[in-house]
């Protein structure tokens, strides 16, 4: 599967995280609640989800690319709030 994390924050919804990383051209689909990341459908570099009180991600495979998108990410959720706690699952 990849490596797990649950990212928790004050308010992630709040950051629009989902519309910025959408705009990325690295952006796959959507399905099941899950928005995807990579080169190409098949083969997805990250997945996130957003739950009630945490964002899950997958990190499908260890790379560059999605290292910096998990960067982004997380530079996003502290753009509006003080802090951030990534657990690996």
């Amino acid at each position: 599967m990849g490596l797990e994390y649950k990212i928790e924050t004050y308010d992630a919804a709040r950051t629009g995280w989902r519309d910025v990383l959408r705009k990325r051209p690295d952006f796959l689909f959507e399905e099941d609640g899950f928005c995807h990341w990579g080169p190409a459908r098949e083969q997805p570099l990250i997945s996130i989800k957003e739950e009630v009180d945490h964002l899950y991600l997958c990190q499908h495979v260890a790379s560059p690319e999605s290292d910096a998108l998990l960067g982004s990410l997380i530079r996003r959720l502290l753009s509006l709030n003080d802090h951030v706690v990534i657990s690996e699952l």
